[in-house]
């Protein structure tokens, strides 16, 4: 990425990935695949349409992690992420779930569990590698998005335990 754009760290912080993926109900992780496929892409000219690597984002996530892995492992950095376990919970989260009755179902609004430990472990290393550069601040349509967001999924969850 050009410096004249990067005037922020990369480093996602785990909190902000969790309440983004809840208040855009799963939709924000299709939107990080989208974002870290067209950093890889830039960043090791691949040939890959970021675009349908988030689309079809259940196929190409494993390959994702294992880039940043690998990404990482170049660098020197141990990685201890297992991909195949993570992708395994999020498949459960993302399949079984919905057809889960009760509170049960909103199981599915904790499959951003399966990124922590790659985030972890890429929030390190962004930290590590550009330690002067500040964290990125929420926008105000950001901002806006995940009052919507949390309303949504407050009236979700209302009619969930209300309903049962």
């Amino acid at each position: 990425m050009p410096d004249d754009k990067q005037n922020y760290s990369r480093v996602i912080p785990v909190w902000k990935f969790a309440l983004f993926s809840i208040a855009s109900l799963g939709l924000y992780q299709m939107y990080w695949n989208y974002k870290s496929w067209k950093f890889l892409k830039e960043k090791d000219n691949l040939e890959v349409s970021p675009f349908w690597r988030a689309f079809f984002m259940p196929i190409f996530m494993s390959s994702l992690f294992d880039k940043f892995s690998d990404m990482l492992k170049a660098e020197g950095r141990q990685t201890s992420y297992p991909t195949p376990f993570l992708i395994f919970i999020w498949m459960i989260l993302n399949t079984v779930c919905p057809y889960a009755e009760g509170p049960l179902l909103l199981l599915i609004y904790l499959s951003f569990i399966a990124f922590i430990p790659v985030l972890n472990s890429l929030n390190v290393y962004w930290s590590e590698m550009s330690p002067e550069l500040p964290e990125k601040p929420l926008t105000g349509w950001q901002i806006t998005l995940l009052i919507i967001g949390i309303v949504f999924f407050s009236i979700i969850l209302l009619g969930t335990f209300l309903l049962s």
